[in-house]
């Protein structure tokens, strides 16, 4: 019985300073959120490359320039799909004006696709669908949804 005692305690030993995730180490990098962007499945796509753009502001302040956090190139050939932002470990030191430690902090997507492929930027264009629902985005869910028209 002791030599089971001891062999579990080393066990727990072994396993507990593996670095598993979970372990309670502090992950060091850049976060992914990735973005599905989904509407129309029948919309024509001429033009497979776009952009689109990871925005912060702070929550608690009106009429200021948000700040770019990330911008994406994308292909895709079909909706829905799928874009992944990188979020630095240190992006609310970005963000202007300048944030506190607590401060809440708004974030938005934006896209600039030429879908249909005719030179321009217009409303024949798969864009964003603000009637539906604003592009508000929660950096801390790990999946979430954009609707496009």
């Amino acid at each position: 019985m002791r030599k089971f005692i001891v062999f579990c305690g080393l066990c727990a030993l072994v396993f507990s300073s593996c670095g598993l995730k979970g372990s309670g180490e502090v992950v060091k990098g850049p976060q992914l959120l990735t973005v599905e962007f989904v509407g129309q499945q029948d919309s024509v796509i001429q033009n497979t490359k776009g952009k689109v753009k990871l925005f912060a502001v702070p929550a608690n302040v009106a009429d200021v320039s948000a700040t770019m956090i990330d911008e994406v190139e994308f292909e895709a050939a079909q909706v829905p799909f799928t874009v992944d932002f990188e979020i630095p470990m240190d992006h609310q030191t970005m963000i202007k004006p300048e944030v506190q430690e607590g401060d809440s902090i708004k974030y938005y997507v934006s896209m600039e696709w030429d879908s249909n492929a005719d030179g321009q930027l217009d409303s024949l264009d798969m864009a964003i669908d603000f009637d539906k629902q604003f592009p508000d985005i929660d950096i801390n869910q790990l999946h979430q949804q954009v609707f496009l028209k």
